[in-house]
């Protein structure tokens, strides 16, 4: 997932703290309402804990049911690239069966083409993409484990 649309308002403000607009406070917690809607809850949720991001997350998953206790944050999806996205992937425990990162781009448009195969998607903000993959274990994602199956946006939905 990438992050709900957030405020360039304060430009003194540093990148780090920028928080959600009211567009981007309105689409997190529809995006959970929507995956609630689909069945649809990550048993482990990885985010940056830059402020837009954490908003994002925290919205989302209130709708869920999560505590945020429950939420991991990793100083690597905002300080690096794409390659620390698919780190955070590989460390999921393997009890959880479905797995939640929220970041930024361009990294998660980045590793949604990789494990996609596809350069034609485009990640806006608060869009979320949904893989099945096969494997055993986290550890094991690679590009051919996944199986592309959608990008919404709350546009969308």
């Amino acid at each position: 997932m990438r992050h709900a649309k957030s405020s360039w308002s304060d430009s003194s403000q540093k990148d780090f703290d920028r928080p959600l607009n009211s567009r981007g406070e309105r689409d997190a917690p529809e995006m959970g309402n929507y995956l609630s809607g689909l069945g649809i809850r990550p048993d482990y949720v990885i985010s940056s804990p830059a402020r837009r991001a954490r908003q994002t997350v925290l919205l989302l998953t209130e709708s869920l049911g999560f505590d945020e206790s429950e939420i991991h944050w990793n100083e690597d999806l905002y300080y690096s690239g794409a390659e620390a996205y698919l780190e955070a992937l590989r460390n999921v425990p393997d009890r959880a069966d479905t797995a939640l990162i929220a970041g930024h781009n361009p990294s998660v448009e980045e590793v949604i083409s990789h494990l996609s195969g596809r350069r034609d998607l485009v990640v806006t903000t608060a869009n979320i993409a949904c893989f099945e993959i096969t494997v055993d274990a986290w550890s094991n994602l690679e590009k051919d484990v996944c199986d592309f199956k959608w990008l919404v946006t709350p546009k969308t939905i």
